[in-house]
């Protein structure tokens, strides 16, 4: 069997784990990314999301989607991206697992899904995700806000040789 991890750095992300087996059977779970309420606003449970690292058996490769400032995103909006994807990407490297940061538009790409022209509103980009998702896995029961980390899973599933379903 081999395990791969998705992850979508955001607060309201997820991390999917696919294990792919000889056979070409597949198994995916899929956990929103942990979070506490701390006034209004949610933040990392990092401690939770640790433990959940600590506890995964070994990864072959673990797709972290790679963050960036948008126009029109504001301030506190940009460092939140960024926090959590250097959060993410200090404990895959604390918990030693391999990972590769990766564009959106590559593992989409790998995945098959079209390119989008610069403009798409996120929601329609969110909503062909989640249509690709569930159409991949559809015993599993996928929302727009953990589509990205299942298919990011695929992505390094069929980049590192599994015959992923």
């Amino acid at each position: 069997m081999m395990r791969y991890l998705g992850i979508d750095p955001g607060v309201t992300g997820a991390f999917a784990v696919l294990d792919v087996f000889p056979d070409g059977h597949h198994e995916l779970t899929v956990m929103a990314t942990p979070t506490v309420r701390v006034g209004q606003r949610r933040r990392y449970a990092i401690h939770l999301i640790s433990e959940h690292l600590t506890l995964l058996p070994p990864v072959v490769m673990a797709y972290l989607e790679q963050q960036s400032a948008r126009p029109g995103q504001g301030v506190t909006s940009s460092f939140s991206t960024g926090y959590g994807a250097g959060m993410w990407e200090a404990l895959l490297a604390a918990r030693q697992l391999p990972y590769r940061l990766i564009r959106p538009h590559a593992w989409r790409s790998a995945v098959g899904l079209p390119s989008f022209p610069t403009g798409t509103p996120k929601a329609a980009i969110k909503s062909s995700v989640a249509l690709a998702a569930t159409r991949r896995f559809p015993l599993h029961k996928i929302t727009l806000d953990h589509a990205d980390a299942v298919m990011l899973a695929v992505a390094a599933a069929l980049e590192y040789g599994a015959r992923a379903a």
